[in-house]
This record gives structure tokens, C-alpha cells and sequence, in this order.
């Protein structure tokens, strides 16, 4: 440089200058010695001539396969398109994870512009990635989610009655349960109803929030004990089974018997306009009785409560309630007047007596309560005295038999509470016997009651 610069001097003269900065520039930008980058090559079936090609560019939809709650196995679809100008290249195709499968053409697929490529996916359950590898120069490699969940078993639960628990007779049982599940709507949810001892019992169907109920009829099932199961299957075929042991025990009410099952015997008759049975009104000489024949109860093994009037004529006889021994029974009737109904009736009776007969060895003059066995109405095996129940009210009874051990109250005093030797057991029809002589009385039952101790408490 050196030397160029005096043979400026020399050669041109004081009135002319050289630049330097021009002999740099030029000498940068020709130096022989530079080396020229090579040009890149375009993608496959680009025009390199053409200045507004591009690249080949991958599309995926969707982006992500979610088939929800299966039954068994689901399929989804992605479809990779070419959006690009240029040959795309599907190189490879992986999908990771379990329960997880694709199906596609063979690799590896080349796609024009606009072309698609349909990859099959199915799945049982769980999450993995399917792995797409192409020639995409932006973005050669890229994922879809893959996602699905196996269907599983509904639940229920019931939540009434507790296990063990002892049903009442007569009283129909609302058996209270829950389901709930992953998938389905849980009103279309059906629950049946299944006892160990008779079978079907019926369906039920979920409300929204999954409560279901079903409806125990004492009076249409077997006493004793059960095991009753409420079973709900869901639309993929799963099935939960949830169970209660109880015990229903044996029995009825007045208003849970057909009337057809009563045998009324003398004067005695259901009164449907009152709802009530009249064994006598106050007339003379009459003796009725009714017994329930649809089923027996033990005879040492039972619960008896009633309703019972005993006013509105001139004061007698009286009524009893009675145990008739089914084995042993001829008749449901027996002698009018002091006999009270069930003189000479095989079983046990409890006689509530507003009328002193002397000629039947009345243990007293006032109004009382006897046990008797075998209709012997002059020989009481146990007695009490009893306040006025001419009194023109209702009273209520209650007599409890366990064993040998006998209880009876009225209006909630206990006036029978002992060991009662000759208690024995048998099949027992329960009913009442009235009767009137010379002098008069309605009698009349009502709010019958009767529950036999087969459940263990």
C-alpha cells in the first residue's frame, strides 16, 4: 500500500488526491481469496428458480385425541395434511404408553400440497403421546396427547335400614340407598331389588343426585331374617351389588289384613263406617267372636296391643282376648253370658271382666283381669283388679308374652307381670271373644296389633 501511495503522488501530481478508503473497499469486495458459500438445495420438488417457493408444512387435527369413558376399547382419527408447497415426508410415526395402538399406510408417505394422511388410533384407557417425524423444516418432529379413560363399576350404598336392624309388623320399610358413577346419567341408573328368602323383589330407578328408594311390605314377604341386595348395572355392563341383613318380624295390624282372613262368629262384625270390630252391642244374650286366621303366631312368643271399649249398656259382661290353639281348636265360639265368648276354647285367654258372676267364681266383685287356659272360665290361673273401664272411653292394651313370663297392662300400668306355669307353646290364632246375658255392654276392638318374636334383639 505503501508504494501505490507515492506512485499517486508521483504519477498524478500535487493537484490530484487518492483515497485510501476507495482502495480498501474495492480491494475487500474483489479479494480473490474469499470463498463463496454454497447454495443451499431447495426441498424436494421445489422450483429453485422460483423466488416465492416454501417449505413443505405439517397440519395435525386435531391436535389432541381424548375418546373419554370407554367400554372397552375406542378409536380416534388424526389426519396429517401437507399445507405447505412443496413434498412433505411422513418419516415415522411412534405412539408411546400402553393400551395404546395406531394403524396407518406404510412409511415412509410423501404428501403433495393439500394432501392428507390418515393415522388410526385406538385406546383402552390411560394417557401416551403419538410422535410424528417429518420433512417440515420448521418443525420436524411433533406430538399429539393421546388420552381416555376405562370405564369402571358404578357404586351404591344403602343407607337404611341399618344391618341388623328389626323391622316392625305392619309398617312398611322405605330400604334408602345411593349410586353414582363415572360416565352415566344417573337417572337411567335402575336398581333391583333381591332378598335371599323370596327372591325379586322389585326395581327402583336414581334421581339426579343418585338417591333411590324401594318400599318393604311386610305383608307381602317372608317374617324372619333377611338379606336383602340392591344391584345396579351401568351402560358398559358393570355391575355393584350392595347388601343389608335385618329381620322382619312376624305379624300384622288391623289395617294390613284382609277382612276376608277374619272369622267372625255370633254378633260379632266389622264395622266399616266406624273401623272398628263389635264383638256384642247392648242387647241381651248375645256372644260374637273374631279371629284372624290368615296366620299364626307362637303362643310364647308374642307381642298383642288393642284398643278396646267396654261401656254403653247396662254393664256386662265382658271380653277377652284369646290365643285359640290351632291344633287343637274345633270351633271359634264358645258360651254367651259369664262364659264370656271363649268358655271351653282350647289356648289361653285374658279376660277383661266388668261383671261379678258368682256362678263362675269371679275373683272378685270389681272389675278385673283374669288368665285363663283351655276356656276354663271358673278356675283363673292369675288375677287384678282393674279400675272402672265402664267409663265410656277407649282404653288401651298391651300383653306380652315371653316364655313362661306373662305381662298385661292397661293404659300403661302393668297389672300382670309374672312366671306363669302351664304358658306352653303352640300355634296360635289370635282374636276376642264378648259377650252379654241379662245385662248389656257394647264391646269393641279396635287398632289391633300383633307381633310374633322371631327376631332376636
Amino acid at each position: 500500500m505503501y508504494r501505490f501511495v507515492v506512485w499517486c503522488l508521483l504519477m498524478m501530481g500535487p493537484f490530484f488526491g487518492c483515497s485510501e478508503y476507495d482502495l480498501l473497499s474495492k480491494q475487500s469486495t474483489e479479494d480473490p481469496m474469499e470463498e463463496t458459500a454454497p447454495e443451499e438445495e431447495p426441498p424436494p420438488g421445489l422450483d429453485p428458480e422460483d423466488p416465492d417457493a416454501e417449505g413443505p408444512e405439517l397440519s395435525v387435527l386435531p391436535d389432541v385425541i381424548d375418546l373419554g369413558v370407554l367400554c372397552g376399547e375406542g378409536e380416534g382419527l388424526v389426519t396429517l395434511k401437507n399445507v405447505g408447497v412443496g413434498d412433505l415426508e411422513i418419516q415415522e410415526l411412534v405412539v408411546a404408553g400402553t393400551s395404546w395402538w395406531i394403524a396407518h399406510e406404510e412409511l415412509p408417505v410423501v404428501l403433495t400440497t393439500d394432501q392428507t394422511f390418515p393415522v388410526y388410533v385406538t385406546g383402552s384407557g390411560g394417557s401416551s403421546v403419538l410422535r410424528i417425524v417429518t420433512n417440515d423444516p420448521d418443525v420436524p418432529e411433533r406430538t399429539v396427547p393421546l388420552h381416555a379413560e376405562q370405564d369402571t363399576p358404578p357404586t351404591i350404598r344403602i343407607d337404611s335400614p341399618s344391618s341388623a336392624a328389626i323391622l316392625d309388623v305392619g309398617v312398611p320399610t322405605d330400604f334408602l340407598a345411593s349410586v353414582s358413577d363415572d360416565a352415566d346419567d344417573l337417572e337411567t341408573m335402575t336398581i333391583d331389588w333381591v332378598s335371599d328368602v323370596d327372591g325379586t323383589l322389585g326395581t327402583s330407578l336414581a334421581n339426579a343426585a343418585g338417591l333411590t328408594s324401594f318400599r318393604w311390605l311386610p305383608e307381602e314377604w317372608n317374617t324372619g331374617i333377611h338379606t336383602v341386595s340392591a344391584h345396579v348395572t351401568d351402560s358398559c355392563g358393570n355391575t355393584a351389588v350392595a347388601e343389608v341383613g335385618f329381620c322382619q318380624n312376624e305379624g300384622y295390624t288391623e289395617d294390613s289384613i284382609d277382612l276376608a282372613s277374619w272369622n267372625f262368629e255370633g254378633t260379632a262384625m266389622w264395622d266399616a263406617a266406624s273401623g272398628w270390630v263389635e264383638l256384642t252391642g247392648p242387647y241381651t244374650d248375645q256372644a260374637g267372636t273374631a279371629f284372624q286366621t290368615t296366620t299364626t303366631v307362637s303362643s310364647d312368643a308374642v307381642n298383642i296391643e288393642f284398643s278396646f271399649y267396654v261401656s254403653g249398656g247396662t254393664g256386662a259382661d265382658g271380653m277377652s282376648l284369646t290365643a285359640l290353639d290351632a291344633d287343637r281348636m274345633s270351633s271359634f265360639v264358645g258360651s254367651s253370658g259369664g262364659g264370656i265368648g271363649y268358655a271351653g276354647l282350647p289356648g289361653w285367654s285374658i279376660e277383661i271382666d266388668t261383671w261379678y258372676n258368682s256362678v263362675h267364681n269371679d275373683p272378685t266383685t270389681e272389675d278385673h283381669l283374669s288368665v285363663h287356659f283351655d276356656g276354663d272360665v271358673g278356675s283363673p290361673v292369675t288375677w287384678a283388679t282393674l279400675p272402672d273401664m265402664e267409663d265410656g272411653l277407649w282404653h288401651l292394651a298391651n300383653i306380652e308374652v315371653r316364655g313362661s313370663h306373662m305381662t298385661v297392662s292397661i293404659d300403661g300400668v302393668d297389672y300382670i307381670d309374672q312366671e306363669i306355669s302351664g304358658l306352653t307353646t303352640f300355634p296360635a290364632y289370635v282374636g276376642f271373644t264378648g259377650a252379654t246375658g241379662s245385662v248389656t255392654n257394647y264391646h269393641l276392638i279396635d287398632a289391633l296389633e300383633v307381633e310374633g318374636f322371631i327376631c332376636e334383639e
